[in-house]
């Protein structure tokens, strides 16, 4: 049981415990031989028969029912309370004599005004005012200063805990959509982690298969070596996925655990099982990026050359890495005739890429050269509040 379920069923315990209470006081008032009201001049209770004392009686218990329900059923208890004030009025106990029907119609008013949902202040008021009116009728008093001024004190403190009661459900609401985006945005960035880590290792472990398929009868040990590959992939993407698990888990590794630029050379193979060369030219110190940013761009990286060599096979792609000026700059370019990418198979390589690239206010640009072939440039900005960010569960920065 929550903290907030054992307050809630505390406080529906008091309302009881004082609704019963002013039931036993309102009995005190009825039966127990006492002087005459307002200075002697009300009634004597003791001298009423007993038809009007059960009619009494019989209000009283509704009073109280009226107050120990005034949380769970606001706006019932404001009409009982009223309707139990107003059929008071034409007894010969009118009751603004007793103390007890004045604090149930005030409690139910006032619960009905804080918790009474839609409409709850409207009720309140009219049977405030209705019941109210019909007494100082039947009294033949016409003091409605003091009507309203009661009414103020007590309906007013009981809007303003309305407010803030809904001030509060607003807030809870808004925590439970943002719980909600952030799930979605976790599952995202999960869900492009695993797409990363396994699209690029089936790639190659697919092209080193049909490689070896090809050679088998010619080339026994280019076969093999293909093969041996085929296993060192599925052992490294097997790797990958453990350390996610691990990382999802709430213990992350150590930075030098997550992928790198500074260890690329596994993401050049499936380029160069599919035939074509790889020119890698880096550009300033790939320690100054930020772990978040080092591993966005190795994944952004891994993703480029994945759509190189599923796209244009045997084609020569062109890597460039710098680092200057706070910024982590990507640029991928094959010479392959192979159409643009990225949207008609129904992958996500391109979207991936764009979603890493806005984590970090960066900019991607991909699309096919003017002279043939496909490039993808990036720039991912970072600062020392970048560096200082920690990673998700997927290696990006939140």
């Amino acid at each position: 049981m929550s903290a907030l379920d054992v307050r809630f069923r505390w406080r529906e315990i008091a309302v009881a415990v004082a609704g019963a209470a002013l039931v036993a006081f309102g009995l005190a008032e009825l039966y127990v031989p006492l002087a005459g009201y307002v200075e002697g001049e009300g009634p004597d209770l003791a001298a009423l028969p007993a038809g009007w004392l059960a009619v009494l009686t019989v209000l009283l218990v509704g009073y109280g029912l009226a107050v120990a329900g005034c949380t769970a059923y606001p706006r019932a208890a404001a009409v009982l309370a009223a309707g139990c004030f107003t059929a008071q009025s034409f007894t010969p106990v009118l009751p603004e004599w007793p103390v007890v029907p004045l604090v149930a119609l005030l409690a139910a008013c006032f619960g009905c005004v804080a918790v009474g949902g839609r409409g709850g202040p409207g009720v309140a008021a009219s049977g405030y005012f209705i019941a109210l009116g019909v007494e100082n009728a039947m009294a033949g008093d016409t003091d409605w200063v003091f009507i309203v001024f009661v009414a103020l004190a007590v309906l007013g403190p009981g809007y303003a805990v309305r407010m803030r009661r809904a001030q509060a459900a607003r807030l809870v609401a808004l925590a439970a959509e943002r719980e909600a985006a952030a799930r979605t945005d976790e599952r995202l960035r999960v869900a492009r982690e695993l797409h990363d880590i396994v699209s690029h290792g089936v790639s190659v472990m697919v092209l080193q298969a049909g490689a070896a398929q090809a050679v088998l009868d010619a080339d026994v040990a280019r076969a093999h070596e293909s093969l041996e590959t085929v296993q060192d992939v599925g052992r490294e993407v097997v790797t990958e996925l453990r350390r996610l698990l691990v990382i999802l888990r709430g213990t992350e590794p150590a930075p030098e655990g997550l992928p790198s630029l500074r260890r690329i050379d596994s993401l050049l193979t499936a380029v160069r099982v599919a035939g074509g060369r790889t020119d890698v030219t880096v550009t300033g110190d790939l320690a100054e990026v930020p772990v978040a940013a080092d591993v966005s761009g190795y994944r952004i990286l891994q993703e480029a050359l994945t759509n190189a060599a599923r796209h244009a096979p045997g084609a020569a792609v062109a890597i460039t890495v710098e680092v200057s000026d706070g910024q982590l700059r990507l640029h991928v370019v094959d010479d392959g005739p192979g159409p643009a990418r990225g949207g008609s198979d129904g992958g996500h390589g391109l979207t991936g890429i764009r979603e890493r690239a806005e984590l970090f206010g960066g900019r991607v640009e991909a699309g096919p050269r003017p002279h043939g072939g496909f490039q993808v440039r990036v720039v991912l900005p970072f600062d020392a509040d970048v560096a200082g960010s920690p990673l998700s569960a997927t290696g990006s920065a939140r």
